[in-house]
């Protein structure tokens, strides 16, 4: 038989259905309903789409939370008033599957949100009452001067009566001692549940028992009596609180002040900001291959260096962090034995690519960067560069920004990019709570967007449009970014000027033959006696130098460069050293004068024929002896070949190693939304045992249908229980913490701290009491405690791809 949710999903039809899945990303990788339903309704999801609800739809749902499952729409009103804005947010939440329309007129909670206390509110008093006997029950409708009925619920009716009535609930605080009054005041306004805490007031204190024997306070399980933990139902809460604490519906900040900029001027600037990124970044490059990036000892890359890489690139250090951390993210950046940050294997092909797939390999980086480069900016003191993230939080404001202004008609720009604050804040209340908040979270955004070209002059570019598409990003990208430079201005004074991009070939040849001097808007090489030798040495002969200058330059080969590259050229060999540990052969005149260079003594050359001079060195250090004295020999094969030297270094990307953390789902077209609809609806009923989200190939959530446990062979079925009546958790989590404790492997858990903010933890657990989860917290690398009535979620978790 169908479960509701299923039948309910069902109902929805291919069209429904579509949105259901569009708005619970994580969900998007279901094989049925009954597994969409399983995924839909386990907490961790449930969590990340309570994020990503707006202010009016949150605040509905917290009406729905308090009255309870199966509240009517009447009830809500009468909660929140009758708004022309709560038909839209009861409409997002069953888009969310957060509710859904019950056959007795009402509204259906998602499974994790029927025990929620939101808000900081606690759950009902029916629902803390229920496990407990009818003399407990008894004792607190006595002790509020009420008549118990001759039924356990009639008596439960009478209490929850009473405790809606917040003149009555007040009129009975009055009568308590001052210390319990502020205990009350202080649970009402914080998180309802109160445990053993050191510094905190004790379980047997007077002012605790007096708030039990009246039910103000109710103990989470009818075994412990006086025991923790205790929690304040939410009707007490309710009473107590101000009405500006309660649920109320805020409509939709307006449109911020904007004015019109014409489309093509925005990607006018975008195009010039993209090409000054990608050059940027390969200023950079050639910057760590000729002088590597020393990192700290404890990693990263120092202020002191970053400041001087900014000097030499002519640039400020919050962009030097940008264009490396992008790199780095792009693996374009390696480590040497050394321990210094240079290229890595894959900057190669980067550096031939044409300016557009350079950009879109970048630009695909920087969008999926958990953190922010350019965070420096509003950091007293600035973290080196290059160190691990622990959270993805300015991914997802970066996401959020350029939707909003994707949103916006074409050429809508803001004055001051602060001004679309209170509108994020509003869309996306339980990860921003305000405007104020996002200030320096704006800043940072929006100048990174504008340093890669994803927002100009106030609005978003074409670019920034379809940073989440890697195909339109090209074509994009393609169709605004200049094509790279083939041809090359080689001048008198032995310089080469490419103005603009030169393509990975050119350069390649220009890198080959001589030593790069500026990038700018031109890019310069200067051609000297020794950047000649260099390629000569690599096997290329004087007319393969001048074959490729030749069809390179622009205007022709000036006359004092093709001197240069003969004479080095009717220099080059004259003397070849041997490994013989070794000789040096040549004309025997010249011979003769190097065995008495004085800058030469080291070889302790000397005489072994007219021609042969026997060096005391090895091949290496005689060859860099020579040409460190000013000469140019070849070393050649025993056979007496010239050797040509090729120095292959492998150079594995460097990958910064990231904590655990969840990325992002990717999200799907509109067809292919319909297309999952459309398979779902066609699949037999029948769930599989486990659950994989989408985008995250290091998780692996277990989802099992309610009592599939078996108690009779469960290894841990007394840890199982006792989890159970200290945690919200589902059985199948239940499981994956006890099988944790007792195996000490890790766990992902979903956790909410003292003032009610979500966060997520990877956590090896050691030990559990009545109150507390002792663990390893990975984030804070530390030992640490963790309520376990705040534990929202359990999930198995596999480590992200290690990075060095």
């Amino acid at each position: 038989m169908e479960s509701d949710l299923v039948q309910w999903l069902r109902d929805l039809g291919q069209d429904g259905l579509a949105a259901v899945l569009k708005n619970r990303p994580e969900s998007a990788g279901a094989q049925s309903l009954p597994h969409l339903a399983a995924v839909l309704d386990s907490p961790g999801a449930v969590q990340r789409a309570l994020e990503r609800l707006d202010a009016g739809s949150s605040a509905v749902l917290a009406a729905v939370c308090i009255l309870g499952d199966g509240c009517t729409r009447g009830a809500i009103e009468q909660l929140l008033g009758n708004d022309p804005e709560l038909d839209r947010a009861l409409r997002v939440l069953e888009e969310h599957a957060l509710i859904r329309p019950s056959s007795q007129g009402g509204f259906q909670l998602a499974v994790p949100l029927r025990d929620l206390r939101t808000a900081g509110l606690g759950r009902p008093v029916a629902t803390l009452l229920r496990p407990h006997v009818s003399n407990t029950i008894r004792g607190i409708a006595e002790a509020l001067g009420l008549a118990p009925a001759k039924r356990k619920a009639d008596t439960v009716q009478r209490i929850e009566e009473f405790m809606r009535d917040p003149a009555k609930v007040s009129a009975e605080l009055a009568k308590a001692p001052g210390p319990t009054v502020e205990l009350a005041m202080q649970l009402a306004h914080d998180d309802s549940v109160l445990g053993y805490a050191i510094g905190g007031p004790s379980l047997q204190s007077p002012e605790v028992r007096w708030l039990l024997d009246r039910g103000f306070l109710i103990n989470q399980s009818q075994y412990t009596s006086y025991g923790g933990p205790v929690e304040m139902p939410c009707e007490i809460g309710l009473a107590l609180r101000e009405s500006a604490d309660q649920p109320a519906l805020r409509p939709e900040p307006a449109m911020p002040a904007i004015h019109l900029v014409d489309s093509i001027e925005i990607d006018k600037a975008a195009s010039l900001a993209a090409i000054g990124f990608v050059d940027g970044v390969a200023r950079l490059l050639e910057h760590c291959a000729a002088n590597p990036l020393a990192q700290l000892q404890n990693g990263g890359i120092g202020l002191r260096v970053l400041k001087q890489v900014a000097k030499a690139l002519r640039t400020d250090q919050h962009e030097v962090r940008l264009w490396l951390e992008t790199a780095a993210a792009a693996e374009l950046l390696s480590i040497d034995g050394a321990g210094c940050v240079v290229l890595s294997n894959l900057a190669d092909a980067w550096q031939q690519a044409t300016p557009a797939q350079r950009y879109v390999q970048l630009v695909r980086a920087w969008w999926k960067q958990p953190a922010a480069a350019m965070v420096s900016k509003v950091m007293e003191k600035p973290e080196p560069a290059l160190l691990p993230h622990h959270d993805t939080f300015y991914r997802l404001f970066r996401m959020d920004l350029l939707a909003e202004l994707s949103g916006w008609a074409t050429g809508s720009a803001l004055s001051e990019p602060n001004l679309i604050g209170e509108k994020l804040a509003w869309k996306r209340p339980v990860r921003y709570c305000c405007a104020d908040c996002l200030v320096d979270l704006i800043e940072v955004t929006w100048s990174e967007a504008e340093a890669v070209g994803a927002i100009a002059r106030g609005a978003v570019s074409a670019l920034g449009r379809c940073v989440d598409d890697e195909a339109a990003l090209l074509a994009a990208a393609t169709q605004l970014l200049p094509r790279a430079q083939e041809t090359v201005l080689l001048q008198a004074d032995l310089t080469a000027v490419v103005a603009g991009t030169p393509s990975g070939q050119l350069a390649a040849a220009l890198n080959l033959m001589a030593d790069p001097e500026g990038r700018d808007t031109a890019s310069t090489w200067r051609f000297s006696p020794e950047s000649v030798r260099r390629a000569m040495d690599q096997g290329h002969s004087t007319e393969d130098l001048l074959g490729k200058l030749t069809a390179m330059a622009h205007t022709g080969l000036p006359q004092p460069l093709e001197y240069l590259i003969k004479d080095v050229g009717r220099r080059f060999g004259q003397l070849q050293v041997r490994n013989v540990r070794c000789c040096v052969l040549g004309e025997e005149a010249l011979l003769l004068e190097v065995s008495r260079h004085r800058a030469l003594r080291e070889l302790s050359l000397h005489v072994l024929a007219p021609t042969v001079l026997a060096s005391s060195k090895p091949v290496q250090e005689t060859l860099a002896a020579l040409r460190k004295a000013g000469y140019a020999p070849v070393q050649q094969q025993a056979d007496g070949t010239v050797a040509v030297e090729r120095t292959v270094v492998d150079r594995p990307p460097l990958l910064v190693e990231q904590p655990y953390y969840r990325a992002a789902p990717e999200l799907l077209s509109q067809a292919e939304l319909r297309g999952l609809a459309e398979h779902l609806l066609a699949q037999p009923d029948k769930a599989p045992s486990g659950v994989a989200l989408p985008g995250n190939p290091w998780i692996d959530i277990q989802i099992m249908p309610p009592g599939s446990l078996d108690e009779n062979t469960d290894p841990f079925d007394g840890l199982v229980p006792f989890l159970a009546e200290r945690t919200a958790l589902t059985d199948p989590e239940l499981e994956l913490l006890a099988k944790a404790l007792e195996a000490g492997t890790d766990v992902e858990i979903e956790y909410r701290d003292q003032n009610g903010h979500p966060t997520s933890r990877v956590i090896t657990p050691d030990d559990v009491d009545e109150v507390y989860l002792d663990a390893f917290c990975h984030l804070r690398e530390d030992d640490r405690q963790f309520r376990l009535d705040r534990i929202r979620s359990v999930a198995a978790v596999k480590r992200r791809r290690t990075k060095r």
